[in-house]
């Protein structure tokens, strides 16, 4: 009888943790995507003596409010994947809903054109979703775990806009049991995917236009294979250049000043190269539809990884997976030139 009680409740909680995690996307997609998205266009579209004065203001002030929530609360610090592993392997699926405070930073960081990514902080929001609605319905621990996983699934599924996505990468990072786990996870993913593209719509934020023309068979054995072997040392370069920053911004400095100091770093950055600019999705698309030139490709390749190295170092929160992912797409983009 307990165990129904048990199995009936996980029942009832999967389908609102995904339908609540697919809500939280959405708010977060309003909250930081869409600012920092817009905050980028109109960088793009004004000439450099007309954009200076708010490219250096706003990340500067924008991360001085965030530097100063962070000081405030330390336990606001920590977040991300890190976070959900945590919670998972040490607290058995109990996540405190103050946690809520690092996403709600994350978004402001992106927002105010922080060079960081929204799926690190929408995974963690979805896990906090699950292990919230998991407590109040007095749900056990094992099955507030399975919870937990649940909602970092939907997230996933409503960030990539991939159910299957969602499933297969929380298989990955948080160990997901195929005989107790994966029904509520893929049902939870599901339900997150299809709230997401109900409310923003089904758009690919990388669709090519047109038919894609099948590569050339020596470009497929030769220079493919090739351009893996030098990105090899491309991210080497950039892990370093990463872990380097955490040691450049004094620690004496009162994190409001470093946090700060690093939005009008990566701010001067946008003066003249408004792409590095927050996630940089667009940056992506602009380079699918050849609106990018060859040194631009270059250029934004290591001016990225810098605006990137310079955010977190200065301790700014956010997460990674977008950064790196134009990091990569400018590589291929200077590669395919």
């Amino acid at each position: 009888m307990r165990r129904f009680r048990a199995n009936t409740l996980l029942i009832l909680a999967t389908p609102i943790t995904g339908l609540l995690a697919g809500l939280g996307a959405v708010g977060f997609h309003y909250l930081a995507d869409t600012l920092g998205e817009n905050l980028f266009a109109w960088g793009e579209a004004h000439r450099v003596i007309t954009r200076l004065p708010f490219v250096l203001a706003i990340p500067t002030l924008g991360l001085a409010l965030v530097g100063a929530v962070l000081q405030w609360m330390p336990e606001s610090r920590v977040g991300g994947v890190a976070e959900v592993l945590d919670s998972l392997e040490v607290a058995q699926g109990v996540i405190p809903i103050r946690r809520i405070v690092n996403v709600i930073l994350s978004g402001l960081v992106l927002a105010f054109g922080g060079s960081v990514g929204p799926e690190g902080p929408m995974v963690q929001m979805g896990a906090l979703v699950g292990s919230v609605v998991g407590q109040r319905f007095g749900i056990a621990k094992r099955h507030l775990q399975t919870l937990v996983r649940a909602g970092a699934a939907a997230g996933i599924a409503a960030a990539f806009r991939s159910p299957a996505g969602g499933v297969l990468l929380t298989l990955e990072l948080f160990g997901v049991r195929f005989n107790q786990d994966l029904t509520a996870v893929g049902v939870a993913a599901a339900i997150g995917y299809l709230t997401r593209t109900a409310l923003l719509g089904d758009a690919y934020p990388f669709r090519p236009p047109g038919t894609i023309e099948a590569l050339p068979l020596t470009t497929l054995l030769l220079v493919v294979p090739v351009m893996g072997l030098l990105a090899a040392p491309a991210g080497h370069l950039f892990i370093w250049m990463f872990n380097w920053f955490k040691t450049v911004f004094p620690q004496r400095w009162p994190l409001t000043l470093r946090v700060a100091f690093g939005g009008f770093l990566v701010g001067g950055i946008a003066i003249w190269f408004p792409q590095v600019l927050s996630a940089g999705y667009p940056v992506i698309d602009h380079g699918i539809h050849r609106g990018i030139v060859f040194e631009l490709f270059v250029a934004l390749f290591l001016l990225k990884m810098l605006a990137t190295s310079i955010t977190f170092g200065s301790g700014a929160v956010g997460g990674l997976f977008a950064p790196t992912l134009v990091i990569g797409a400018m590589y291929g983009g200077g590669v395919g030139y």
